[in-house]
C-alpha cells in the first residue's frame, strides 16, 4: 500500500472553505490562463479557490507577474508574513494584457456557469470572489467602467467582500494602476 505525506496546512487556514480554497488553488490558476474552453469543473475550482481572500490575493500576484509563471506552483497567501504584492495596487511591472484579460474573462465565466447551474452547491463568497478578482482584472487594465460594474456584482453576492470593495474604491476616486513598462 502506498501512503502519501501530506503537510501540515497552512497557519493562516481556519475555515473549511480556505481548506477547499487552498487545495484548488493551483487548478484554479491553470484554469484562469488555459488555452480551452473553461469547463464546469474548472469554473468550481476557480469558483472554490476564489473563496478565501489570501488565496484571491495569491492568484492576483500570480496573474500580475510578466513572464509565465508555473500555475501548479501557486500557494495561498500568508498576511502575516508576506508583504501585500504591490500589483494589489497597481504597482510594478506591467502584467501581460492579454493574460489578465483571459483570466478576468474567464471569473466572469465561473459566475455565468453558477448562475446557469443555481443551487450546485457553490458558495455565492466564492463567486463573489471571482467577480472581485475579474474586477481587479478589469481595473489592472484600466477599465474602471468593466471593473466597477464587475465589483457590484460581487458585492451584491457577497456585501463586505474586500477585494471588490478596494476595487470599487479605487474606480470611484478614478486611482488608475500605475504599471511600469
Amino acid at each position: 500500500m502506498d501512503s502519501q505525506t501530506l503537510s501540515p496546512p497552512d497557519p493562516f487556514i481556519r475555515y473549511s472553505h480556505e481548506i477547499a480554497a487552498a487545495v484548488t488553488v493551483p487548478a484554479a490558476a491553470r484554469a484562469l490562463v488555459g488555452a480551452s474552453a473553461l469547463t464546469t469543473a474548472e469554473a468550481a475550482a476557480v469558483t472554490t479557490a476564489c473563496g478565501a481572500l489570501s488565496t484571491r490575493i495569491a492568484l492576483l500576484r500570480f496573474l500580475a507577474v510578466p513572464g509565465a509563471a508555473d500555475p501548479g506552483a501557486v500557494r495561498g497567501h500568508d498576511p502575516f508574513t508576506e508583504p501585500m504584492p504591490p500589483a494589489l495596487l497597481g504597482r510594478g511591472p506591467m502584467p501581460d494584457r492579454d493574460r489578465v484579460r483571459l483570466a478576468g474573462d474567464r471569473c466572469v465565466e465561473a459566475w455565468r456557469t453558477w448562475i446557469a447551474d443555481a443551487g450546485s452547491g457553490q458558495s455565492p463568497v466564492g463567486v463573489a470572489g471571482a467577480l472581485s478578482l475579474a474586477a481587479w482584472c478589469s481595473w489592472a487594465l484600466g477599465s474602471e467602467l468593466r471593473a466597477s460594474t464587475r465589483a457590484r456584482y460581487a458585492l451584491d453576492l457577497a456585501a463586505d467582500d474586500p477585494l471588490a470593495t478596494l476595487v470599487l474604491r479605487a474606480c470611484r476616486a478614478r486611482r488608475r494602476a500605475a504599471w511600469r513598462g
